[in-house]
């Protein structure tokens, strides 16, 4: 099984990168759901996507079978947490929750 905090950087940078093939590969059905609430929400904020933010995974813990794992992006606006939650699907560890964090 691919190393969880390899995955969640490797998704990371396809979330700051805007790479859709990347993105689609790593979501659970209920991710992606989640998912495009999130981008929602993003867009009705007007705050534009910092092309030269830098972005960390950080291990946030655990929540029943699922992993934790905080996406903190910084940037020229300030800096911005992404919440999310992983779950081993067959060996792959997939995006199964993902939330702004106040």
């Amino acid at each position: 099984m691919a190393d969880l905090m390899e995955a969640a950087n490797t998704f990371a940078q396809d979330l700051k990168n805007q790479n859709l093939a990347g993105l689609m590969m790593a979501f659970t059905p209920t991710g992606m759901g989640q998912a495009m609430g999130l981008q929602a929400q993003l867009q009705a904020s007007g705050q534009p996507a910092d092309p030269n933010a830098t972005v960390t995974a950080v291990a946030a813990g655990e929540e029943g079978a699922l992993k934790l794992v905080d996406l903190v992006f910084k940037g020229a606006t300030g800096e911005q947490t992404i919440a999310t939650k992983w779950a081993d699907v067959g060996g792959s560890w997939k995006v199964d929750g993902i939330s702004l964090k106040a």
